[in-house]
């Protein structure tokens, strides 16, 4: 299986790059290939700008973004790893959702109305927190739920959709090791 990876981590060495290096670790010793998009260290643009509109008048698309859609297209599964900021994804990470899944690559409209064209057999989100979650109100978790998994994936056509917070993420050694099992888990489950 081909596995994309989008990471948002703004410096090198942080624990959503620790997460997103024991996933692949696992990856590896299963046999997937993958490749990793790291915003931060790409310098990714997140702003829409440009010829990110042609989207909307039937015209080519930035090529960063088409080399992108080419990479999606033979991947069976795409994760994304990420500090959540304020309930939701770092703005970088939003911005690359915003200009990868443009219409006619990730959905379109038609007669029949809003048809979702991702091709992807799963997403899996995995969100880190600072926080216990004894200490977060239930229904952020929902609403993050909500608006990606429905909001963003199954509005593009993906089924498979799987969002996992890890709560006190960098905490005690215990901890720690318990969110890394659940990576192996989640890279088993491919």
């Amino acid at each position: 299986m081909f596995v994309t990876n989008v990471l948002s981590s703004h410096y090198p060495g942080s624990q959503t790059q620790e997460l997103l290096n024991h996933f692949t670790a696992q990856l590896d010793r299963l046999g997937h290939e993958h490749t990793t998009y790291d915003l931060y260290q790409s310098d990714f643009n997140p702003i829409m700008h440009g010829d990110d509109f042609n989207q909307f008048f039937g015209k080519p698309l930035p090529e960063d973004v088409t080399a992108i859609h080419e990479t999606l297209k033979k991947s069976a599964a795409l994760t994304f790893f990420y500090p959540v900021w304020w309930n939701g994804m770092p703005a970088i990470m939003k911005g690359w959702v915003d200009r990868v899944f443009a219409r006619g690559f990730a959905y379109d409209y038609g007669p029949e109305g809003t048809r979702g064209m991702l091709e992807l057999e799963k997403v899996i989100l995995v969100c880190s927190l600072g926080n216990k979650k004894e200490d977060v109100d239930p229904r952020l978790e929902d609403a993050m739920r909500l608006i990606q998994e429905v909001g963003v994936f199954n509005f593009c056509g993906v089924k498979d959709v799987s969002q996992i917070f890890l709560y006190n993420s960098s905490g005690s050694p215990e901890i720690k090791q318990a969110c890394m099992d659940q990576l192996v888990e989640l890279a088993d489950a491919l």
